[in-house]
């Protein structure tokens, strides 16, 4: 039977714990959120030599002060969970700020082996570890690492496996020998008063914590009086309180074992990361170079991703001609051939349409990530945004909204705060996404011709300003905090392997495909009863008009009240992009088209063949065309006939209204189920659907009766 060891995965942010996990176990990792809070956990499992590892990769601290969201989930973790092995990761080029951290970690008396991590980058810059001399000052065994170069890999793996076999832990007794004295006479206290929480604590861990007064939480009475006695004692000899001296003894402690094992040697080089940072962090041209960046970042996630979302769309639909031809040799009802059709075939299509999308975002934000350029651009919209309460971690998912929603919920697991984060995320909604465009594109074009860019431009005007608005009073009636001081790290800038970009982007993906996925498949099969029950009806008939019609009277004051518009914005939940299509079925009715009801496993073969290859052959021209090279040919308009119906139904007060109701409303629902993955919470993405839905109302109910 094999041997189950649990490693707990810790470090600062930015040593490399993430790139290290994926060398580790490749792309097996399981992500999702850590049980009542929104930060990020990844767990790996792995089988070498016998041996079950499973991998936890804990939240990136610089302490165990057990103060932030980060710091309670890992000290929670190792007292109640308590794994067989740390793994202590730390970056060769910056052990100095490293190390306490480490020290910390050697009082909850559990192995630890310590991976000296970017062992290749430490070289380069002609830094020297000792880590031989390491691993006997922190008794614990230390193996130079690199997650880019694979070096010490296997070696980590089998130091994990002795250290849980010896099943010894060696605690060094860092502090002077005085204050070690203290620590011996706080845990004779607590056999005398209190012995219980010998058994629930490590004895250094809860002598440390009781001595600076961090663990307050069931302690007797008679030993706190005794405890606050011995602090007095103590601060009445060194003139200090007891936390500032015990800080000050780790300093000491992490300064003695730096000047010991580490030797810097002079490189005639300029340093690299200041010379970037003196462009990308330019006070005048910073900001420019940023916006070229996202800009440029838009264009290759929707210019690599399209060609192959039609790609999957041909696939589906061949996937489509042969279910209904076994339906048919079944002799299947109509009934469930459009069952399958359009809500089984039609709900995966929906979910698989993401996929490249998705994947080709992770892909461009691994790789700013990191090469350590997403930290300079948050320092860079840092004052900005501290003006409604948000950090400049923030207006990169703002940003990315732009271009579509779903991407942009996720990416606000890069904001620690969770104050922050849930902010952030309500405000994503109200970034005018790509699938809302198309729709603006339409309806400009037939009600305001002359004015098309301002009227498009005031759109995203109002999607900005409204965010900006709900997250300003969200701050200062909910939350009610005042903006805090934006400390970030800089890591060095590096050129992340192609592997790492690759297996991040995919674990992302992966975890959008298997939760979201679910979710958005139940709810599109649920859409198509409401608009094919009962089957056969007139559209005026469906059970999707008869509660439109109901509906309809709440948006009679916005200019737009009839069961049309509402089911229109009724399918937008799903997908915003369908908006036309159900009013091009709605308003102008469906063209009987000849289907190609026989289709051979050849010839699908061949269709989806030659559908790749059109993918291919599209993205070259996408490519060439973003840079001038190429013209793009202008497509027909799908919607031909539509827009003289409109321009019948509608006015251009009441167009307008509608746009901008369908801009700042409920997102569409895969947007819904990203925000209740990414907050974790049922409560957040009801709450985000009402924000949205009142502020739409308010603000087109506000602009059609001033312009009307």
């Amino acid at each position: 039977m094999l041997k189950e060891i649990k490693v707990a995965l810790i470090g600062n942010p930015n040593v490399g714990k993430t790139a290290l996990l994926n060398e580790i176990a490749g792309t097996d990792l399981k992500v999702g959120n850590w049980p009542g809070v929104t930060i990020e956990k990844k767990e790996a499992i792995i089988i070498y030599k016998d041996y079950i590892i499973r991998f936890v990769d804990l939240p990136g601290i610089y302490s165990l002060r057990n103060q932030t969201a980060e710091e309670k989930i890992t000290v929670d973790y190792l007292l109640n969970e308590k794994p067989d092995v740390i793994l202590n990761i730390l970056d060769s080029t910056n052990l100095k700020r490293n190390l306490y951290l480490t020290t910390q970690l050697l009082e909850f008396e559990i192995p630890i082996v310590v991976v000296l991590n970017i062992w290749d980058e430490a070289v380069e810059k002609g830094i020297s570890v000792d880590f031989k001399k390491l691993e006997n000052l922190l008794c614990s065994p230390v193996i130079p690492a690199s997650a880019k170069k694979r070096l010490g890999i296997d070696e980590i793996l089998d130091k994990i496996i002795q250290v849980y076999e010896n099943k010894k832990f060696v605690q060094c007794e860092h502090f002077e020998v005085e204050f070690e004295k203290y620590l011996k006479e706080v845990l004779k206290l607590v056999e005398i008063y209190q012995p219980v929480l010998l058994n629930l604590y490590p004895k250094r861990y809860l002598a440390v914590s009781l001595l600076e007064g961090s663990l307050k939480d069931n302690l007797s009475d008679a030993l706190a009086q005794e405890l606050e006695k011995l602090r007095e004692k103590i601060k009445s000899i060194y003139g200090k309180d007891v936390k500032t001296l015990i800080i000050e003894e780790r300093y000491g402690i992490v300064l003695s074992i730096y000047e010991q094992t580490v030797k810097k040697e002079p490189v005639n080089t300029v340093e690299g990361s200041l010379f970037l940072d003196k462009i990308f962090l330019h006070k005048y041209f910073g900001i420019p170079i940023f916006l070229f960046l996202v800009w440029l970042s838009f264009e290759i996630t929707f210019k690599l991703s399209s060609p192959y979302v039609d790609f999957l769309n041909k696939v589906l639909e061949v996937v489509g001609i042969w279910a209904l031809q076994v339906l048919e040799s079944l002799n299947a009802s109509e009934l469930i051939k459009s069952f399958v059709a359009d809500a089984v075939i039609g709900g995966v299509g929906f979910v698989i349409t993401f996929v490249p999308v998705l994947f080709v975002l992770y892909i461009v934000i691994s790789f700013l990530e990191g090469s350590g350029y997403i930290s300079r651009a948050a320092f860079l919209m840092d004052r900005f945004m501290s003006s409604f309460g948000l950090s400049g971690k923030s207006f990169i998912p703002l940003l990315l909204g732009f271009g579509c929603n779903v991407p942009a919920v996720y990416a606000t697991r890069t904001i620690e705060s969770q104050k922050e984060k849930i902010l952030t995320t309500l405000m994503i909604p109200f970034m005018s996404c790509g699938a809302r465009l198309t729709v603006f594109a339409f309806f400009v074009s037939v009600f305001f011709e002359n004015q098309k860019g301002l009227v498009i431009f005031s759109l995203y005007m109002i999607g900005i300003l409204v965010a900006v608005i709900v997250a300003t009073l969200l701050n200062k009636f909910y939350f009610k905090t005042k903006s805090e001081v934006f400390i970030l790290e800089l890591p060095p800038y590096r050129m992340p392997t192609f592997k790492y970009i690759l297996n991040n982007a995919w674990v992302r993906v992966k975890s959008f495909i298997v939760e979201a996925g679910t979710f958005i498949f139940a709810t599109s099969i649920i859409v198509w009863f409401l608009t094919n029950i009962p089957f056969g009806a007139k559209k005026d008939e469906s059970l999707l008009a008869q509660i439109s019609q109901k509906v309809s009277v709440i948006f009679e004051p916005l200019g737009f009240g009839t069961w049309q518009a509402t089911a229109s914005l009724f399918s937008g939940f799903v997908a915003k992009e369908v908006v036309l299509s159900t009013m091009s079925n709605i308003y102008v009715g469906e063209e009987l088209k000849e289907e190609k009801k026989s289709l051979s496993f050849q010839e699908g073969l061949n269709e989806i063949f030659s559908g790749f290859i059109d993918a291919n052959v599209s993205l070259f021209k996408d490519l060439a065309s973003t840079f001038g090279l190429v013209k793009t040919e202008k497509e027909e308009d799908e919607f031909k006939g539509l827009g003289s119906v409109l321009k019948e139904s509608f006015t251009p007060a009441q167009a307008y209204s509608f746009l901008v109701f369908l801009l700042l409303y409920t997102p569409c629902l895969a947007t819904v189920f990203a925000i209740k993955q990414e907050l974790n919470s049922y409560r957040w993405m009801f709450i985000s659907i009402l924000i949205n839905f009142t502020s739409a109302w308010i603000v087109s109910f506000i602009i059609y009766n001033l312009i009307r």
